[in-house]
Order: structure tokens, then sequence, then C-alpha cells
């Protein structure tokens, strides 16, 4: 054997070590921040449908159940008092791409995938629904949780084809 091939052997050990710690750290970080959404959530915020629509006022309630490097969401939201929707997310963390893929329920057009990465607080997410809506399938969704009690999910869309993106829905949820 070389006095090459120990070396190589010594810099693969030391390097799988590396890997190992730094997958660890990130999974540690992940799971404190996704332990913030562990419990019921209540609140309210505006949700508009589609372009022509106007926002409607809705009510929320959700239960988060976190787990290793994932988060399972459910709940409902009520608009007026003849509107019930289930609404749900599960996502799951991938550590070695440090990205978040899922999927989110509670729209008419079914369920939408999610694709994201974490900065800070937020959780920013790319949605791919079924189907169009408002001319395209893309829109943006961020949740956003500081670890204080209160939870916010926005999305954003072009209401038209081809439009400025601007904010469509945005519930703010309080821990109970």
């Amino acid at each position: 054997m070389s006095i090459v091939a120990p070396r190589l052997i010594a810099a693969a050990i030391l390097s799988y070590i590396v890997t190992a710690l730094t997958c660890g750290a990130v999974s540690a970080a992940e799971t404190d921040f996704l332990d913030r959404f562990r419990g019921n959530w209540s609140g309210s915020g505006k949700v508009q449908r589609e372009g022509a629509s106007q926002p409607r006022q809705v009510t929320c309630s959700v239960t988060g159940s976190p787990a290793e490097n994932r988060i399972s969401a459910q709940g409902t939201c009520r608009a007026a008092l003849i509107f019930t929707r289930s609404i749900g997310v599960e996502l799951a963390f991938d550590p070695r791409s440090g990205t978040y893929r899922g999927t989110y329920t509670g729209a008419r057009i079914g369920p939408a995938r999610l694709s994201g990465t974490r900065s800070g607080d937020a959780v920013n997410l790319r949605i791919e629904w079924p189907r169009p809506v408002n001319g395209d399938t893309q829109a943006a969704m961020v949740i956003r949780n500081e670890g204080r009690g209160t939870l916010r999910i926005t999305i954003a869309d072009n209401l038209t084809p081809g439009g400025p993106t601007q904010q469509t829905s945005e519930i703010v949820l309080a821990r109970r």
C-alpha cells in the first residue's frame, strides 16, 4: 500500500465525520424550528380566491403535529357562517438539500405541491396548483413563525396572467 492510500482513507473518514456532524446540527436546528408549530392554533385573516373576487374574512383553527424533519398541520377555515373548508399542510425537510417539500390541501381545485427553503423564521414555498389559478399554476406561500406564539401564513399570486404579484391571502393564528 502506498503512502497516498492511508491519506485518502483518512480524508474520506474526516469528510464523513464532518458531514455527519453538520447534518446532525442542521437537523437539530430544523427540529427546534418545526417544534414551534406544535399544538392548537386559531385566528383570522383574509382570503381572495381569484382576481375578480373580493377578499373574504375567514376564521381558522389548526393543529400542528411536528415529528423529526416533518410537520403536519390540519384544520378548518370558515367564511361567514355558511362556508367551511378543511385545510392542511404536510411538509418534510431534507437535511441533505436543505429544502422543504410537501402538499397543501384546502384549495377548491385540489391538493397543491409545495417546495422551498427556510430563511430565519420563515419557510418560503413555491405552490404548484394542479390546475390554473388566475391564469397559471404557480404562486408563493410564506409560513412565518418567530417562536412567540404567532403563526402567519401568506399567499402571493398574480391575479391576472402576466400581472404583478400581490398578496392574495393572509391568515394570522395564535397558539391556544
